[in-house]
């Protein structure tokens, strides 16, 4: 990841979380769903280089509640494990987003569908 995609622990990269739905919607997320992120048009030029638009992130869902030591509220999180370039083959990634969640139900989260995440070197 870090040779192959010139990406750096804590760079970070903005994206729609899941490609099914519009940017900046608030989505209901299945716990344990496989979610595919897409980077859009009218990211910040600092990003193109690394992930460009089209660049697709592949991962899972997850819900984390307060009850768990969050000092911050319940979230949505979203491990991305594999990342696919535009005309590049896919890759391995260790890339994290975390949003506040805006409600929770029946093993769903409720968040919005954009955000921001970022690189780590294993999972959290």
């Amino acid at each position: 990841m870090r040779e192959d995609l010139r990406w750096k622990v804590n760079q970070s990269f903005v994206l729609t979380l899941d490609s099914r739905h519009a940017t900046g919607d608030d989505v209901w997320f299945t716990a344990g769903a496989d979610v595919v992120g897409v980077v859009p048009k009218g990211i910040p030029s600092g990003q193109r280089a690394f992930a460009p638009p089209g660049t697709r992130f592949y991962g899972k869902a997850y819900f984390l509640s307060d009850r768990m030591g969050r000092s911050e509220g319940p979230a949505l999180v979203i491990r991305y494990d594999r990342v696919k370039l535009p005309g590049q083959d896919e890759r391995p990634v260790c890339f994290v987003v975390e949003n506040p969640s805006k409600g929770y139900s029946d093993g769903r989260v409720k968040a919005n569908n954009f955000g921001g995440g970022y690189v780590v070197d294993r999972w959290p």
